[in-house]
Parts: structure tokens; C-alpha cells; sequence
């Protein structure tokens, strides 16, 4: 590829003089207040610069650690995919912080903008190049040696910091807007526990009187059918090869299904006795409930499909709406799974168990009053995780177009 006029090409070897970081084990990261980075956060707290710090040790513990400088760049050089391996962040701050251990940390001695680099050795070029010198299967590695090969075009000092900036100004929008969906969110939280908790309240919502002095319990069997899927035996590949929908207690994040990753034949539906349930029908996860994505998640079908034996319906309702036990599904699920879940290698929760928990009952205006609110509710949050989506998009391609010189930032 031609560089543009005036950029240079150079190895990272040649940027910098790499070092590896040292020690702060897990259960060291919260002991005490000094700032530090763990390699498994590079993957997971940071983006291409660090902004905040997640961990916070002892001065014990920053002994056997590894003190930063500003500038310095740090590579995970352990983890568990080809893709991932060797992230970058740039530490950019002027704060005392430490390095832990599976880290490699490059500290340039040329002039360069290390926020520039944060966002360069995180491109798409640079993602290929890395991918190319992992090595290993269960546990992917690269070495200081792998990286300083990586082929890097720097633009003069002015150009880069020009362009760190405006990455940085696209940043702050996408963290603007998450702090948005933040609130949000817990609006919403505190919306379902004064609508749906059992505290004796009397208010107006959507010009419909909800008085829950009113309310009535009765078990959940006696307001609908409950079921369980089945799974299709994974040996026939033909059974997974169809047109019919088939959900996993995975897929169970978002309130309307509309789609599954998998869809099925019309063979394994009948062999598996498997049945087809109607659109609005509630499904909640049965399987697994020991892990946090899991725990809790409750989705309403919006076409008809089939589910797996992870997976528990809710059909025929009587005295209550599904958006209302959609709602209080979510509102409760998770503390269900707590005090409930049986097993030992894999907790789940059965049909009568679920059957036999009670639910407070409002009139049926109550409810859809009820409902509407917290669909509204789910809705903002919805277009807001669109909108971030839609910025994270549009990042990914200024860093395209910047970081390759395609369109030239006038200094």
C-alpha cells in the first residue's frame, strides 16, 4: 500500500523499548487505592486508551508490580482467541499506576502520540498483522519479539495528534450516550419494582387507578400452561438443517424474539416432539442459571418457533397478560433462580416449581396500564442502544478513513 505524503513506515520495534509487567492477582485487585491494569481487562474494561482505572491495589502488592509511564502502551499477551490477542491500550495519564502480570509494555522513545497509537495498533491493518503471529490453540500467546515485527505508518506528530482528538471527540459521544442508557436503565428498574411490588399504593398511570390494595395472589399454573422444549439429537446433521425457528435459553436477550440462530426441520420437530408455540408466547431460561447472562432472562415470541429443553413457555394466560408476566418474570427472575434453582453440576429450575410460585394479580386495565409504561420505557432504551451502535459505526470508519491517510486532517 502507498503511504501518504509524508508518512513513514516503521516496526513497533523501532517506536519503543518493550518490558513486561509483573504479578496483582486476581483477589489482589481490590486491595487497596492505588491504580493498576490487569492483562484480562485490556480485553474488558478498555478501549484503545485507558480512561479509567477498574483495579486498585495495596503497596504491597504494587512492589511486585510494574509502575507505568505516560505514554507507555500495554499489550495482553495472553487470552483465549487468535482475534483478541496482543489489544492494545495507551496509558495516557499522569497518575501513579501498575502493570500486573501477561503483559507486555512498550514505552516509545520517539516522538509519537500514544493515544494516536492507542487507536492505530487496534485497526483493522494492524488486527491482521497480529493475528498472524498468535500462537497456540486453548491458550493463544504473542511475544514482545511478534509485536516489535508489526508494521506501523506514522503520520508527522501534528497529523497524529489532530487525528487522536477526533477519535477521542467520537469517544465522548459513545460514552455520553452510555451513561445515558446507564440511567436509563436503572430508571427503568425503579419503574418495575413501585409498579410491580406489593406494596399497598394507590396512583394514577396512563388515566387508569392502580390500586394494589386490590391485588389478589394465585399461582402461576392456574393462570396459564406451562412446558418445556427439547433438543433435536445433534448427530443428525438434517435436523439442523429447516426452516423452522429454534430458540436457545442463550438467545433469551431481548423482550420480542423475532429470529434464532438456528432454525430446524420439520423431521426433528416430530421426532423430538418438539412443539411449535405461537407468537406471544413467554420463554423463559431453565438452564444454566448460575451464570450472571443467563440468570433471570425472560423474551416474548414474535413468530412461531420451537425451544430448547434449556427453555420453559408460557402459554394460554387467563386473569393476567403476557407483557404483565414478562414483566414480573424480569422483575423476579433472577432472585427466583437464586432461592429456587436445584442441581449441582448445572441449577435449573422445573415446571412445577415455577407452577407452584404465586403472583399478585391487578385487573386486567391495571395491567395493560402497567405494561404500557414499561414498554415506553423499553423502547428509549432501545432507540438509545441503536443510536450508540450507529456512533460505534461511525467510529470504526473514521478510524478507517484517519488511520490510513484516505482522507488527510488539515493541521
Amino acid at each position: 500500500m502507498k503511504l501518504p505524503d509524508g508518512w513513514k513506515q516503521t516496526k513497533l520495534s523501532e517506536i519503543g523499548t518493550f518490558s513486561k509487567g509483573s504479578g496483582i492477582k486476581r483477589e489482589e485487585s481490590n486491595s487497596g487505592c492505588i491504580p493498576a491494569v490487569r492483562y484480562g481487562e485490556i480485553y474488558t474494561d478498555h478501549d484503545e486508551y485507558i480512561k479509567q482505572f477498574h483495579s486498585f491495589i495495596s503497596e504491597s502488592v504494587a512492589k511486585e508490580a510494574v509502575l507505568l509511564k505516560k505514554g507507555d502502551l500495554l499489550f495482553s499477551c495472553s487470552g483465549e482467541t487468535k482475534e483478541d490477542i496482543g489489544k492494545c491500550v495507551a496509558f495516557v495519564s499522569d497518575v501513579s499506576a501498575y502493570a500486573g502480570g501477561d503483559i507486555i509494555i512498550l514505552s516509545p522513545h520517539v516522538e509519537c502520540d500514544s493515544q494516536y497509537l492507542g487507536f492505530l495498533l487496534n485497526s483493522y491493518e494492524i488486527n491482521k498483522q497480529r493475528y498472524r503471529y498468535a500462537q497456540g490453540d486453548s491458550i493463544v500467546h504473542i511475544s514482545s519479539e511478534s509485536l516489535g515485527k508489526l508494521q506501523v505508518a506514522l503520520p508527522p506528530l501534528p497529523e497524529q495528534q489532530k487525528i487522536a482528538r477526533i477519535l477521542s471527540a467520537q469517544d465522548k459521544v459513545i460514552s455520553l450516550k452510555q451513561k445515558l442508557l446507564q440511567e436509563k436503565q436503572r430508571q427503568k428498574k425503579y419503574l418495575m419494582r413501585k409498579l410491580l411490588s406489593q406494596d399497598c399504593a394507590s396512583f394514577t398511570l396512563c388515566g387508569t387507578t392502580i390500586d394494589k390494595r386490590g391485588w389478589k395472589k394465585e399461582k402461576i399454573q392456574n393462570l396459564c400452561t406451562i412446558s418445556s422444549g427439547s433438543t433435536p439429537k445433534r448427530d443428525n446433521h438434517d435436523n439442523f438443517i429447516g426452516s423452522i425457528p429454534w430458540l436457545t435459553s442463550g438467545e433469551l436477550k431481548h423482550k420480542y424474539i423475532s429470529d434464532t440462530i438456528e432454525k430446524i426441520s420439520e423431521q426433528a420437530v416430530s421426532s423430538s416432539n418438539l412443539r411449535i408455540y405461537e407468537e406471544g408466547t413467554v420463554v423463559i431460561a431453565i438452564y444454566g442459571l448460575e451464570a450472571a447472562g443467563v440468570r433471570g432472562t425472560c423474551s416474548i415470541l414474535s413468530e412461531k418457533t420451537t425451544i430448547s429443553q434449556a427453555c420453559m413457555a408460557f402459554t394460554d394466560f387467563t386473569k393476567i397478560s403476557n407483557e404483565y408476566f414478562y414483566y414480573w418474570y424480569m422483575l423476579n427472575g433472577q432472585s427466583i433462580g437464586i432461592k429456587y434453582a436445584q442441581g449441582t453440576k448445572q441449577q435449573n429450575l422445573s415446571v412445577d416449581l415455577i407452577g407452584n410460585l404465586s403472583i399478585s394479580i391487578p385487573s386486567l386495565p391495571e395491567q395493560h396500564a402497567i405494561a404500557q409504561v414499561l414498554s415506553a420505557a423499553d423502547k428509549e432504551i432501545e432507540l438509545l442502544q441503536k443510536s450508540i451502535e450507529q456512533e460505534k459505526q461511525k467510529k470504526k470508519a473514521l478510524m478507517q478513513l484517519l488511520l490510513t491517510g484516505t482522507v488527510r486532517v488539515k493541521i
